[in-house]
């Protein structure tokens, strides 16, 4: 049988312990994975490499977005323009 009680306790201890260590606040960069403030705004760290690729996924993002509505909207004129048919 599986005592819930001792395993609330148990983690309980586990979390205690965690919140009272001594590490700073701080984030991780999103490409390498480095240490850094956690006021950074764009979450990437101070290498080029990092702030090149962040630059490229940014790019890359915005466009499968554009691409996203495009496809969207063509869907929605075709469908739409079915159902418009149908009805005249």
């Amino acid at each position: 049988m599986v005592d819930v009680k001792k395993i609330k306790e148990n983690v309980s201890k586990v979390t205690n312990k965690i919140s009272n260590s001594k590490l700073p606040s701080h984030k991780h960069c999103r490409i390498c994975g480095l240490s850094i403030s956690p006021n950074a705004d764009p979450r990437v760290c101070k290498s080029q490499e990092c702030l090149d690729q962040h630059e490229k996924n940014t790019r890359n993002e915005k466009q499968m977005r554009i691409w996203m509505f495009i496809f969207f909207g063509i869907f929605a004129f075709i469908f739409l323009s079915s159902i418009l048919r149908q009805i005249v």
